[in-house]
């Protein structure tokens, strides 16, 4: 019923850690890294900070397949983003994190073009907080320029909350990703 419904929360930002209680997500950067804030996620969005902040973000969670909840880039280019996905909304029936892991390794393959290779698009695990987590192992060339990303998931309820860890160097991503945890 629509009053049972999950609806996610926005995460926050305190002291260097970005938690989302919704899903139980977090992430600790030191102060090598940049938060972006609300205004440059909305733009990223196509929403305004206001629409984003406003006290109706459940009617504009209704009418997107996806919120961008989290970006941040650290000194050396990595980044890491965490975005919400409403699978009710994009795929007829209800996946688990396996299947959209599949799903987006597919979808990946469709779409990388336009002078950007695929060298590597892997399905596997990485173990965030103990727990083995479905995730896309990624790697992109762009004019001989190597980015690696790991690309995990978590679902609660039809949401799948998607982070990507991105970077120049294929070692900092563990280190990146021992900076994630989930509840």
């Amino acid at each position: 019923s629509g009053e049972d419904e999950f609806v996610p929360e926005r995460g926050k930002v305190e002291n260097g850690i970005y938690k989302n209680s919704a899903f139980g997500i977090s992430f600790s950067a030191d102060e090598s890294w940049h938060y972006f804030t609300d205004s440059e996620i909305a733009e990223t969005m196509g929403f305004t900070a206001e629409e984003l902040l406003s006290e109706d973000y459940a009617n504009v969670l209704e009418e997107v397949e996806m919120i961008h909840d989290m970006y941040c880039i650290s000194e050396s280019g990595a980044t890491v983003n965490v975005n919400y996905e409403n699978t009710g909304l994009v795929y007829v029936g209800i996946i688990d994190e396996e299947t959209y892991v599949e799903v987006a390794s597919e979808q990946l393959e469709a779409q990388v073009g336009g002078g950007i290779g695929l060298a590597r698009n892997e399905i596997g695990t990485v173990e965030i907080s103990g727990k083995e987590v479905p995730c896309l192992f990624v790697e992109l060339e762009l004019s001989g320029t190597r980015i690696y990303e790991i690309i995990a998931v978590k679902k609660v309820e039809n949401w799948v909350g998607v982070i990507t860890c991105a970077s120049l160097w294929e070692e900092e991503l563990l280190e990146i990703i021992e900076n994630i945890s989930f509840e």
